[in-house]
C-alpha cells in the first residue's frame, strides 16, 4: 500500500522529492522541502512560533558567552584573536537560536520581521551579560568611565553586530515562503561576515586604545 504524502512531512531532511534522482518520479508525490513546510506551518500554533522565538533570543546570548571566553597567547595573537576570530564566533553563535529556527524548522518563523526582532534581543542579552561579567568578575574595582563606556558602546556595537547579523539570517528564511526554495546560508553569509567586520573593528579600536591610549 502506498504510503500518504503526508507520512512523510516531519522534518525537512525527509524532503526525498527534491533528490535529483527522484525528482522525476511525479507520480510519486513525493514531499518537497516547500511542501513540508508549508503543511508544518498550517498545523503550528501562533503559540508555538513565540515560544521558540523567545528560546531563541535568550538562550543564544548566554551561549555566545561561550565564544568570548576562549584562552589567549602571545600578544600578537591576542590581537588577531580579538579582531577576527572572537567576533566571528561570537556573531555566528548570537544568531545561533534563529538560524536553527530558519534552516531546520522554518514554519515556526512567523515573519523575517522577527527574525530580526530575536536577533537584536539575543546581541543585547550578551551585552548585558558581557558587561556583568567584565564589570563585576573580570575588571577590579571599574572606574565610573569604564562603566558608561561598556553600557554605551557594549550594547550599540552587539546590537549593530546582531542587527546585520539578523537582517541576512531573515534574507535566507524569505526564499522559503516567497521564492519557494530552500533557504541557503550563503544568503546570511555576507551579513555576517559584515556583522563581524562592525564587531572586529570596535575591538581594534578598543584595543588600541588599552595599549596605547590609557585604557578607556
Amino acid at each position: 500500500m502506498a504510503r500518504k504524502p503526508d507520512d512523510y512531512l516531519e522534518l525537512p531532511a525527509h524532503a526525498m522529492g527534491d533528490e535529483p534522482a527522484l525528482v522525476h518520479l511525479h507520480d510519486a508525490n513525493l514531499p518537497t522541502y516547500a511542501s513540508i513546510y508549508r503543511s508544518r506551518r498550517a498545523a503550528t500554533p501562533r503559540s508555538t512560533m513565540l515560544l521558540a522565538l523567545v528560546l531563541a533570543a535568550v538562550l543564544s546570548g548566554p551561549f555566545a558567552i561561550l565564544g568570548a571566553l576562549i584562552g589567549s597567547g602571545g600578544a600578537l595573537s591576542v590581537v588577531i584573536l580579538v579582531v577576527v576570530f572572537a567576533p566571528l564566533v561570537e556573531e555566528m553563535l548570537k544568531v545561533a537560536g534563529i538560524l536553527y529556527l530558519a534552516e531546520v524548522r522554518p514554519w515556526l518563523v512567523p515573519s523575517a520581521t522577527a527574525l530580526v526582532v530575536v536577533a537584536v534581543c539575543s546581541g543585547l542579552v550578551f551585552a548585558a551579560i558581557e558587561n556583568w561579567l567584565y564589570l563585576s568578575v573580570i575588571i577590579d574595582d571599574p572606574t565610573a568611565e569604564i562603566v558608561r563606556w561598556r553600557w554605551t558602546f557594549g550594547p550599540l556595537v552587539h546590537g549593530t553586530g546582531s542587527l546585520l547579523a539578523g537582517i541576512g539570517v531573515a534574507r535566507m528564511w524569505r526564499m522559503l515562503p516567497t521564492q519557494d526554495r530552500r533557504p541557503d546560508f550563503k544568503v546570511a553569509a555576507g551579513w555576517i561576515i559584515a556583522a563581524t567586520i562592525v564587531h572586529g573593528g570596535y575591538n581594534l579600536f578598543a584595543t588600541w586604545l588599552e595599549l596605547f591610549g590609557g585604557g578607556v
